[in-house]
């Protein structure tokens, strides 16, 4: 510890997570790097969460348990709680319906210890079921890596990986600086689906980041999860407009540029599966037009982009240091 504080605050925020909560916490616990305290948050659950939580009450890891006694709905406001409470010099969010290999912080903290222009580092991960069974989906790049670790600089990993979704995917697979707080602000904890996607933005914009390739992350996918509900009703988009309307006026693009980001973003939502009607998607593909103001043209223009690389958006896959 570093003057009496732990090096990683740990934060597990959960609610109605009781069918995992367990593994969660004891992948935390068992650990083989020991500097960490760790915080549990319960947003009200009305399943059995909050006995198996009082479990680990008198763990000398466990250094807070929070009960809400109304439900917030929110996953990030129980972010910006787990921050409030946090001492460590580096934060991990640990949801609490995933897990994580037992070295995940023996070999993630080193990458920031030892790197201190990096903000964050994320490893890969493995998406599982209900009962922990490796899924065949795989969201991770690793053909094209050369290397183990990957080091980008700020922009050019939010130009290249973050412009058209959030490819830092998963909040247990990232571990961050706690310091880059004070730079970000807290608007990111007024999106209800889409703040993750905000914050990782505004972190990674403020340094370097770090990938790790191996994936020591299990990335729990279950019929209770809030965003296959929120990608059938559009939701994701509905949200996700603003922050490609962010980016583009953060990152200072081109009239050029913003249409082939914005006709890419677009593009998924068009070519999205997951809509529950196609009144949903026409709706949705009508509302996204009319904020961002673009449309087919934009698509037709990123395709060009794509296809003739004729735009000076760096939308480059290995920018490394």
């Amino acid at each position: 510890m570093e003057g009496g504080k732990p090096i990683v605050s740990v934060i597990i925020p959960g609610y109605n997570h009781g069918k995992y909560i367990r593994q969660r916490i004891e992948s935390v616990l068992n650990q083989t790097y020991r500097d960490f305290e760790l915080i549990i948050l319960d947003d009200c659950s009305t399943d059995n969460s909050r006995s198996i939580i009082d479990e680990y009450i008198a763990n000398d890891k466990v250094s807070h348990t929070v009960y809400n006694k109304i439900n917030t709905g929110s996953t990030f406001a129980q972010w910006q709680k787990g921050f409030s409470l946090a001492r460590g010099k580096y934060i991990w969010i640990a949801e609490s319906d995933d897990y994580s290999e037992l070295t995940f912080l023996e070999k993630m903290v080193p990458l920031l210890e030892s790197n201190s222009d990096c903000n964050v580092a994320f490893c890969c991960s493995y998406a599982v079921d209900e009962n922990g069974n490796i899924l065949s989906d795989d969201w991770d790049r690793n053909k094209e890596e050369r290397y183990t670790v990957n080091k980008f600089e700020g922009r050019a990993f939010v130009e290249g990986r973050m412009l058209f979704n959030n490819s830092i995917y998963n909040a247990s697979m990232t571990l961050f600086r706690k310091s880059v707080l004070d730079k970000i602000g807290n608007q990111y904890a007024e999106y209800r689906y889409c703040g993750d996607w905000f914050f990782w933005n505004r972190v990674c914009l403020q340094g370097e980041v770090i990938r790790y390739c191996d994936k020591l992350n299990y990335f729990r996918q279950h019929s209770n999860k809030a965003t296959p509900r929120a990608k059938s009703e559009g939701l994701i988009f509905t949200e996700g407009k603003y922050i490609v309307e962010d980016l583009s006026h953060n990152l200072h693009l081109s009239p050029l540029q913003s249409s082939i980001i914005k006709g890419r973003f677009l593009k998924r939502i068009i070519a999205s599966k997951d809509f529950k009607t196609v009144e949903v998607k026409k709706a949705v593909v009508k509302e996204v037009e009319n904020y961002l103001n673009c449309g087919r043209f934009s698509i037709f223009l990123y395709g060009l982009d794509k296809l003739l690389n004729f735009s000076s958006l760096n939308i480059r896959r290995n920018r490394y240091l």
